[in-house]
């Protein structure tokens, strides 16, 4: 009885031992399976995503030549922008009209922007005024005959110097009788002169509101000394009655040497029957080096000798 009691229990342990052997094999062999499965779904995965790192090296690749194509023609345009602009600046230039000196300053700064070489507080002065008479009111006859006398006696006009001094408010001119006159200034030195201005108050701060007293036709020449009979013609000019206030006017006819002392000559005014009105004359050009001094002097010689 003991024994088969004995033999039953080792059958029972014998099986426990086979069943859990087997299940453990079983169990080994489901992890196995299942770390392989996942090996191979890795290997999927990995291969994927090397795919598409792969197609964005090769799309980098392209957006990177591209990039070295476009910066190529970026350098090609740059380089051949100034050329482009220079020719748009040439042909912008052909194609407007060309503006004139009297265009390009500002009337309102004028001495600031262009020398006058005809300016008195420079050393400037009016030698010479020919026949021209001065319109003077006379309060008295004594008054007429003296400023007679005064005229016909000193030739150095006193009330020309007007023309080349700063100030240009009404009445602040030289005034002639009738439409014809002519006034000679020595420079502030020998000028090679390209220019000249006119200057007459404008109609709106005029007292009687029109400026028919203004010149109109004039000549501007180069004298050697004064009195020159054979004097140098820088051309004749008009000037305009409802241009500008300060009219510039670039000689037509350009000089070879400098002159130290220049003849204005008025033909004609814009109608008014009695007198003419000369507010500012100036005179442009460039000032001939080591001239000035020796020609000062020279001209002070000649004008107290005659």
């Amino acid at each position: 009885m003991d024994y088969e009691l004995e033999h039953d229990l080792c059958f029972r342990n014998a099986f426990r031992s086979f069943v859990c052997v087997v299940l453990s094999m079983l169990l080994g062999l489901q992890v196995y399976t299942y770390f392989w499965a996942s090996q191979d779904s890795f290997d999927g995965d990995f291969s994927d995503i090397k795919y598409v790192v792969m197609q964005l090296t090769r799309g980098l690749t392209d957006v990177n030549r591209k990039h070295e194509k476009l910066q190529n023609e970026m350098e090609r345009i740059s380089a051949a922008l100034p050329a482009v602009a220079a020719a748009a600046g040439r042909a912008r230039d052909a194609l407007e009209p060309r503006r004139s000196p009297r265009q390009l300053f500002d009337v309102h700064d004028y001495d600031r922007q262009i020398v006058d070489f005809a300016l008195e507080t420079a050393g400037a002065r009016v030698i010479d005024t020919g026949d021209t008479l001065e319109h003077f009111i006379h309060e008295s006859p004594v008054g007429w005959v003296l400023h007679s006398i005064s005229a016909l006696v000193c030739r150095d006009c006193l009330g020309a110097n007007a023309i080349i001094k700063p100030g240009t408010l009404p009445g602040e001119c030289w005034a002639f009788k009738g439409s014809k006159g002519e006034a000679t200034i020595r420079l502030l030195g020998t000028v090679r002169i390209t220019g000249l201005s006119l200057e007459h108050i404008p109609a709106h701060i005029s007292p009687t509101k029109e400026i028919s007293s203004a010149p109109r036709l004039f000549q501007l020449e180069g004298l050697e000394f004064r009195g020159d009979p054979y004097p140098y013609d820088f051309g004749t000019f008009e000037y305009e009655k409802d241009g500008k206030p300060i009219q510039y006017f670039e000689v037509l006819h350009q000089p070879s040497k400098g002159y130290n002392l220049v003849r204005l000559k008025i033909f004609s005014n814009w109608g008014h029957p009695v007198y003419t009105c000369v507010y500012r004359v100036r005179i442009h050009g460039d000032l001939v080096p080591g001239q000035q001094q020796h020609n000062s002097n020279e001209e002070e010689m000649r004008i107290e000798t005659e």
